[in-house]
């Protein structure tokens, strides 16, 4: 085995020399390495340099940033694998500057990457500059394709670290479209923030008559944004929460549907209380759904037939889920949907939703009919049936969203309690 060179944060190199075949060619030769001491070829982290005699050099990629590593070259020929003297390394400690910085044009709760790779973020409270705290160790909560296929973990995003202010990520070395959320927890393992990573081609936008923001061609979390396409479907978001909940595995329309799989059995509902209705609550259990309670029908609990209306606004919040550069739009008289003149129209009935096109969107633009998550209990319901769309206006104890169903009629101006789950879809900063 050859001296270990090149080392970086992620990777290095390293190589050995076969001198002598033993009477029968050699089919096999590289490296193979583990944080383990004497790996074998059993391991899936190995090179093959080729094959016969001489010497070579690999380059071991995918390696954890200051960790110990073994590493030692093998031959393998038909009668077995022999091995080199096994020879140890650490990784160099990571530089997260080396890396692209998703925020350069702003800090989000929702970050777009569509290509494979390592990117970082400031561990700052979305569409702010204010530190989350004091961060001790982040995660990877859950991953998800937004299908019936479960994922494993590392699918979406292979490793996360967290270094000098800055969260890393590294996404698969195949990059696969999908979705996952990354948290930055204290000492005591209580999250302190969390950020919803969109792994999907760029958006494209849609332009709507008489609204000057270009709206996004497809729902917040959403892969496509094609007709009949279950990755048309996206996330779902109880108002006012900055953490997607997921939708549908299918399109098909069933009343109580089955969600995607994901890397994670998803904790129960808990309902809203004087504890558990609270933002902190919700910031600290970005996974758990949170019920009406009796006062206000909101997940957000006063004690009164009151609640809070500067969660989302029209200028942004920590809270808004958008990417930078987008929010979560406007409903009421001059909302987009009315302002667009959205109105009765064919529902599409083999692809479960409806196009809005000439006369109203540039180009046409598909809005799926997603169903919700029910405001007691978080259950999946109506996928196939409606569409219910966020906005920011608060209506009442309700806020206003867009709502269209099976059995026609489109209503840009309808209310809803906040505690449902209901689809978001950007508008344009």
């Amino acid at each position: 085995t050859a001296d270990v060179t090149d080392i970086t944060d992620f990777s290095a190199t390293c190589g050995g020399k076969v001198i002598d075949d033993g009477g029968a060619e050699i089919t096999a030769k590289g490296i193979v390495w583990s944080t383990s001491e004497n790996p074998t070829v059993s391991l899936s982290t190995k090179t093959n340099a080729g094959n016969g005699t001489g010497e070579f050099r690999s380059t071991m990629k995918g390696l954890t940033y200051s960790t110990k590593y073994y590493v030692r070259a093998y031959a393998t020929n038909s009668v077995g694998t022999s091995y080199g003297a096994a020879k140890e390394f650490v990784t160099a400690e990571l530089n997260l500057s080396n890396f692209p910085d998703l925020s350069l044009s702003g800090s989000s709760n929702c970050y777009i990457v569509s290509k494979a790779g390592i990117n970082r973020f400031p561990a700052v409270k979305g569409n702010s500059s204010t530190s989350v705290g004091s961060v001790n160790s982040v995660e990877v909560l859950w991953e998800s394709f937004g299908t019936s296929t479960a994922p494993k973990v590392g699918d979406l995003i292979k490793t996360v670290f967290y270094n000098d202010g800055y969260v890393g990520f590294q996404t698969a070395d195949t990059f696969k479209e999908g979705n996952a959320v990354i948290a930055a927890k204290d000492v005591s393992g209580t999250i302190l923030w969390s950020w919803h990573i969109w792994l999907t081609d760029e958006p494209g936008t849609c332009s709507y008559q008489d609204v000057d923001p270009l709206v996004m061609d497809r729902n917040l979390g959403a892969t496509s944004a094609t007709p009949g396409e279950v990755g048309a479907l996206g996330l779902l978001y109880q108002w006012g929460r900055k953490d997607p909940f997921l939708g549908s595995s299918s399109i098909s329309d069933d009343v109580e549907a089955i969600e995607a799989k994901s890397t994670i059995s998803w904790p129960s509902a808990v309902s809203s209380s004087a504890s558990r209705g609270k933002i902190s609550y919700a910031v600290e259990h970005p996974t758990t759904f949170i019920t009406y309670n009796d006062a206000n029908y909101d997940w957000y609990y006063s004690g009164t037939s009151s609640t809070d209306n500067t969660r989302w606004q029209s200028t942004k919040t920590i809270y808004d889920p958008c990417p930078a550069g987008w929010r979560v739009p406007d409903d009421g008289s001059n909302g987009v949907w009315n302002k667009a003149g959205f109105d009765d129209q064919s529902y599409d009935s083999s692809n479960e939703g409806m196009l809005f096109g000439s006369g109203i969107s540039s180009p046409a633009t598909w809005y799926p009919a997603a169903g919700y998550r029910n405001y007691y209990d978080g259950a999946l319901s109506s996928v196939g049936y409606l569409g219910l769309y966020w906005s920011v206006t608060p209506l009442g104890l309700d806020a206003g969203y867009l709502f269209f169903g099976d059995l026609g009629g489109v209503y840009p101006t309808f209310s809803n309690g906040r505690a449902y789950g209901q689809s978001v879809r950007c508008l344009q900063e």
